[in-house]
């Protein structure tokens, strides 16, 4: 098993779009607006629902919420007050969303990872191809 394992069975593609949050060049205002759509709560609630193994889970968890306090944002970096918010949950949830990989449904992972494709990440796309393709 490869090191990125504790992040499930899409490990290196879940350990590629940590990096990515950490080294590209967003404007995360931006992002925080174009990550609202109608598809985002139906998807946070699926994976809510998910049945994850608790060391996967966490793991996923803390990488996601650590690649967001990597970037140094606040408050003051956003007109809307809430921006911030959005931003570390659309971080969150695309970690969890290239970690459950085709457990969850791909129109859920399309709603939280199409942003992010949207701004280049190629760990993203990755995650989306992948998913479509057939066997």
């Amino acid at each position: 098993m490869g090191q990125n394992s504790k992040f499930g069975p899409q490990g290196d593609l879940v350990a590629s779009f940590l990096a990515e949050v950490r080294t590209r060049q967003v404007d995360w205002a931006e992002h925080a607006v174009r990550a609202e759509n109608p598809g985002v709560t139906p998807a946070m609630i699926a994976i809510a629902d998910m049945r994850w193994p608790r060391a996967v889970l966490s793991a996923v968890d803390n990488a996601g919420l650590e690649a967001f306090a990597s970037l140094g944002l606040s408050r003051s970096d956003f007109a809307d007050p809430l921006a911030l918010g959005d931003v570390k949950v659309s971080v969150s949830s695309a970690t969890k969303a290239i970690a459950a990989g085709d457990k969850l449904a791909i129109e859920h992972r399309r709603a939280l990872l199409e942003p992010f494709v949207a701004e280049g990440f190629e760990s993203a796309a990755a995650a989306l191809q992948e998913s479509t393709e057939l066997p």
